[in-house]
């Protein structure tokens, strides 16, 4: 299948690369006709309307597009650093969500193994352009496994986002905080992680709230006792959203407990 794809400021994104323009444009027409192959017009105008995303979705579903990723595309026979700047380059062009979906199954199965040394001064530059939920949260679990082994260069990033405007850079602020799941799961120190969630707590954005009571959730299962106390001294701030998550793994009279001392804030 031939047809035109548009490309969104290619010339300035390629013009600090070693990626030659016609190449690259042959790259990106590559991957997006594998993924036009296996997609789902349909499914793909159904996740674009209910995710509110700009970009444009072929619909494909997960197991699908890591089959397919897996399989590979030419340019993987380039070194390493060439691959992330094609990587890098259809991330900040392409008009495709799938496409930025691709990428992020590329580098999901890498950094769980050995995160690259050069991974995150490129992919930091990935946060700007998310507008859902989705790969806002895939983007968090690649920056989760970074932090782990560079947290003096990724956290400072997260406090700054932390405290920008934009709803998606302080979701993406909070989720990266925290390997949520699995018998592996890692944490940031709690003392770390609390400012990040406070300074979250009055933003009225559900998507932010539904990170803080997420990153709640998750770190009450390491910091219990501590995290109730913040539950207990915060629990007049924190949204419906938010709350509901950060308690709805506890034990039901805590629960029940919590939702009091709630209630008392709010009458």
């Amino acid at each position: 299948m031939r047809f035109r794809i548009k490309i969104y400021h290619t010339e300035s994104i390629l013009k600090s690369m070693n990626i030659n323009r016609t190449k690259f444009k042959q790259y990106h027409r590559e991957v997006v006709e594998a993924l036009t192959a296996i997609s789902n017009p349909a499914f793909g105008k159904a996740v674009q309307q209910d995710r509110g995303s700009k970009l444009k979705h072929l619909g494909i579903k997960f197991p699908a597009l890591r089959r397919r990723v897996k399989q590979g595309f030419s340019f993987y026979e380039l070194p390493e650093d060439q691959i992330l700047e094609v990587w890098d380059a259809l991330w900040k062009t392409s008009p495709y969500g799938d496409v930025l979906f691709a990428a992020l199954e590329y580098y999901l199965p890498i950094v769980k193994k050995q995160v690259p040394a050069n991974l995150w001064s490129v992919v930091k530059g990935w946060a700007p352009r998310i507008d859902n939920w989705c790969h806002s949260d895939g983007l968090s679990s690649i920056y989760s496994r970074i932090l782990e082994s560079n947290q003096k260069e990724v956290y400072p990033q997260l406090v700054e986002w932390n405290q920008a405007e934009g709803e998606w850079l302080r979701r993406i602020s909070l989720v990266s905080l925290i390997h949520y799941s699995g018998k592996n799961a890692v944490f940031m120190p709690l003392k770390k992680v609390l400012p990040l969630v406070t300074n979250c707590l009055d933003d009225e954005r559900y998507y932010v709230q539904t990170a803080v009571g997420w990153v709640l959730r998750e770190m009450g299962l390491v910091y219990k006792s501590e995290v109730t106390k913040y539950l207990e001294t915060h629990a007049g701030r924190l949204s419906t959203p938010a709350f509901s998550r950060a308690v709805e793994r506890m034990r039901a009279k805590e629960r029940t407990r919590l939702r009091e001392i709630r209630k008392l804030h709010e009458a």
